[in-house]
């Protein structure tokens, strides 16, 4: 069987669905029972892993500027993957950005983990502005009507499968479920703790500052806790560029608080900054009003951090019983759980012993990738 694994609109800074697209890449090196992999490349994904590929380039590894760029040279790729489909004749395509603005004759398996799109909440809208709202609103537009093309899905979640189905009004067997896992290179790197001191402690809230992450509701969480736990003392730690605005208020608001210093900003970081910060804290605060599939949430688990998020199905199909949850615009809500966790050693130990078997369940990347591969054997096959 002969598939081909699309990355053509997998950017750099596509977030989650360029590492997704970089590991499977790897995976797919190591032969697979029936498989012949072909591979329509994006620039982006090809400057990390071109190397690997030089020896099928040319034959089974194809190298095209990354899309959609509708203005420049999005027809000629159009039409040279079309003659390549022509050519090689594969039995699936698997697109893992989508949609990827190219329609095939062969049957595509979309790579779908859009949350605006399948599964939005009142308060992530809530958090747009007007102007972000109209973009937001015909963005979605645009991707639902793309979607509504698809003949098969692949996702992350039940509740994004749920969404999907609803959108799509495809049969349940056309929607298929492969979670997320740790990374690897998290796998790799040493969880144990920092040396922590008595009475201080440290949260950390790694996400990037759009609106519907809700880091906003930092300031007013800190003052809830100064008033909970007035001896203890407690740090944030984020990863918002110096120069974004939100950054700005948050210093604002923590000065009118005289709550000055208790978030520290890490700015953007790599895999092994993150370790460093994940080492240094005790709690990993989820404030979220959406999500597709948090690789945050598995992260602070790795590193043995009590998850403290908002209360939506989402977080709860990842963390399931493993963290403590909160009424997502409630910041004395979220002060509570904190200092629950943070008062009691019983609950502690508790959820400890959960985070050990929830993550147990998303740490095996090898099942995923064959359970992906299994997905797209069916469909070329014709078994769903």
């Amino acid at each position: 069987m002969r598939i081909v694994v699309n990355t053509v609109s997998v950017k750099k800074r596509s977030g989650g669905a360029y590492q997704i697209a970089l590991n499977f890449l790897r995976a797919t090196l190591r032969p697979v029972d029936g498989v012949e992999w072909v591979y329509w490349t994006s620039a982006d994904v090809d400057a990390a892993v071109g190397d690997l590929f030089e020896v099928v380039r040319g034959k089974r590894y194809f190298v095209f500027p990354t899309q959609p760029d509708f203005l420049h040279s999005y027809r000629h790729v159009k039409a040279a993957i079309h003659a390549l489909e022509e050519q090689l004749r594969p039995d699936v395509v698997y697109s893992i950005s989508s949609p990827c603005y190219i329609s095939f004759r062969t049957p595509e398996v979309m790579r779908f983990a859009n949350a605006w799109v399948t599964n939005p909440t009142k308060n992530a809208w809530a958090a747009l502005s007007l102007r972000q709202k109209v973009r937001m609103s015909f963005y979605c537009i645009a991707q639902r009507r793309l979607l509504g093309r698809a003949r098969y899905v692949i996702t992350q979640t039940e509740t994004v499968r749920k969404g999907i189905l609803r959108v799509t009004h495809l049969p349940p067997s056309h929607v298929g479920v492969v979670p997320n896992v740790l990374p690897q290179a998290f796998q790799e790197l040493d969880a144990t703790p920092a040396t922590r001191i008595q009475g201080e402690y440290d949260v950390a809230c790694v996400a990037a500052p759009v609106p519907h992450k809700n880091l906003r509701i930092i300031p007013r969480v800190l003052r809830e806790l100064s008033g909970i736990m007035p001896q203890a003392r407690f740090r944030f730690h984020v990863t918002i560029p110096s120069e974004h605005p939100l950054w700005a208020m948050m210093k604002k608001e923590l000065g009118t608080y005289g709550l000055e210093g208790s978030v520290v900003n890490h700015g953007y970081c790599t895999q092994r900054q993150l370790a460093a910060i994940y080492r240094a804290c005790q709690f990993c605060f989820l404030p979220s009003h959406l999500e597709t599939f948090s690789a945050s949430s598995l992260e602070g688990m790795y590193f043995g951090l009590f998850i403290v998020a908002t209360d939506y199905e989402f977080n709860h199909d990842v963390i399931g019983p493993a963290g403590l949850y909160f009424s997502p615009t409630d910041a004395a809500d979220a002060a509570c759980r904190i200092a629950d966790i943070a008062q009691s050693p019983a609950l502690q130990e508790t959820l400890s012993l959960r985070m050990k078997k929830q993550l147990s369940c998303f740490s095996d990347y090898q099942k995923s990738f064959e359970s992906t591969v299994a997905y797209l054997k069916s469909v070329g096959r014709h078994e769903i």
